[in-house]
């Protein structure tokens, strides 16, 4: 349940920029089909030092859209979007602290999944963000 609670603040501090207006948000704990275009929220975390109140978790955060009504720039311009909205980190930070679902200690972008074709993810970007995170204060 941590990690759905580390989602929904994340998705929640995105969805209240009218920027993202018409994009769809999404956790990896909800039950449903995707509608695009659609940023999607999943977290991995553990806690730290046994801790039951501190922990840290990898989120990656996809962007995707739509291939038939999107073109790659428009979908690039989601995804710059996107980033210029989390470079902001002490604005997201408080944003997020302020709204009681998590405390947000920082976040930081991690490495790039190698894994991933660049040439094949034109309408699918995955972030990843390492996070420190603890329970409501």
């Amino acid at each position: 349940m941590i990690d759905h609670a580390l989602e929904s603040a994340f998705a929640d501090f995105i969805q209240s920029d009218a920027t993202f207006d018409g994009t769809k948000l999404y956790t990896a704990h909800d039950d449903e089909t995707h509608v695009l275009p659609a940023i999607i929220f999943a977290a991995k975390s553990e806690p730290l030092s046994g801790s039951s109140d501190v922990f840290r978790a990898e989120m990656t955060i996809t962007i995707q859209s739509e291939a038939h009504d999107s073109s790659p720039e428009a979908h690039e311009a989601r995804v710059e979007l996107l980033l210029t909205k989390l470079a902001d980190k002490a604005s997201a930070a408080a944003a997020i602290n302020a709204a009681g679902k998590i405390h947000l200690y920082g976040y930081a972008p991690s490495a790039t999944d190698p894994n991933v074709d660049a040439s094949k993810s034109k309408f699918c970007t995955p972030l990843i963000y390492k996070v420190g995170y603890g329970t409501a204060r």
